[in-house]
């Protein structure tokens, strides 16, 4: 018996079990960053108080279980909101576009009659699209910008060409339009009104 636990301890053998040990986590000294190891005791710390709260507290927990989903339901709606507005606005100026239908051309002054109508409404999103579409052909119109119903309204103040004090109105136009219809600012009937006003003011090209 002891001739063969002599025989078996080769050096093949010591180095087979002495990779085994410490190969073990314990043995494991590489230096785990300072980030990670915040986030792995917030988390143990996050999971130990939740499960105090589920068997302390059950109706807490299932209280706060439920506000979890909902705040949860409400940023997939938003979501979902946001896209179907932007594939809305990129498509919607396209088929009230000139030579969209087939039928008598929409020039700038009846996508501002339109955004207007929509305005009293209580449609300012849709009017201010309606609206900012107008402003664009005007401004094609006279010769200050080249529009398309593929363009957006960022790349229309980037591509108009106007007076400073224009170019600067412009973009401030587009910024409001962006946070109302894209970023879900409200917008009331002063709001629109202001708007709306900044667009009938007259737009000067730049001087030579």
């Amino acid at each position: 018996m002891t001739g063969d636990l002599q025989g078996d301890a080769t050096p093949a053998a010591l180095r087979a079990a002495l990779d085994s040990v410490f190969a073990s986590p314990a043995y494991r000294w590489a230096e785990t960053p300072a980030a990670t190891r915040l986030i792995r005791d917030w988390w143990g710390r996050l999971g130990d108080w939740l499960e105090g709260l589920r068997t302390g507290n059950p109706a807490a927990f299932r209280l706060l279980a439920v506000a979890l989903l909902i705040v949860l339901l409400l940023v997939l709606a938003h979501g979902v909101w946001v896209v179907w507005r932007a594939v809305w606005s990129a498509t919607a100026p396209e088929e009230g576009s000139p030579r969209g239908d087939g039928k008598e051309p929409h020039d700038a002054a009846w996508h501002l009659r339109e955004a207007d109508r929509a305005a009293a409404g209580g449609r300012t999103g849709e009017a201010l699209q309606l609206a900012f579409v107008g402003l664009a052909l005007t401004l094609d119109g006279q010769g200050l910008l080249r529009y398309h119903a593929s363009k957006t309204p960022g790349e229309c103040a980037r591509e108009a060409r106007l007076a400073r004090e224009d170019r600067e109105r412009l973009r401030e136009l587009v910024r409001v339009l962006y946070a109302h219809v894209f970023g879900g600012r409200p917008c009331g009937p002063d709001e629109y009104r202001r708007w709306r006003e900044a667009i009938a003011r007259p737009w000067h090209a730049p001087a030579h």
